[in-house]
């Protein structure tokens, strides 16, 4: 999936149907989640906008924009789940490129 599909898949989470200026800030939370990610040392390979294929990348993205989009009443619990998520992700070798990961 690409990162145009990505934000469409996040619209889609959040509900949000029609196209208007908000789908800026659902870009802008997608860009966040996707450094954040850089940030806890996920290869490249893996934050690749044109070829983002690994569930978890795709659902941390989607909970944080999910988490931070509005004033969600249940944040904190989003949070701690995209939080879960990068934990899952630390731990499983993502810091690698996708070749040379070990099936």
């Amino acid at each position: 999936m690409n990162k145009t599909e990505l934000i469409a898949k996040a619209k889609l989470r959040l509900r949000k149907m029609s196209a208007d200026t908000l789908d800026e800030d659902v870009e802008q939370l997608i860009n966040v989640a996707l450094a954040d990610l850089k940030r806890i040392g996920v290869h490249s390979s893996y934050l690749d906008p044109g070829n983002i294929t690994d569930p978890l990348i795709i659902e941390a993205a989607l909970v944080y924009a999910k988490a931070n989009f509005g004033n969600p009443e249940n944040h904190g619990e989003l949070m701690a789940a995209y939080d879960m998520i990068c934990t899952k992700i630390k731990g499983g070798g993502y810091h690698r490129s996708n070749s040379d990961t070990v099936s």
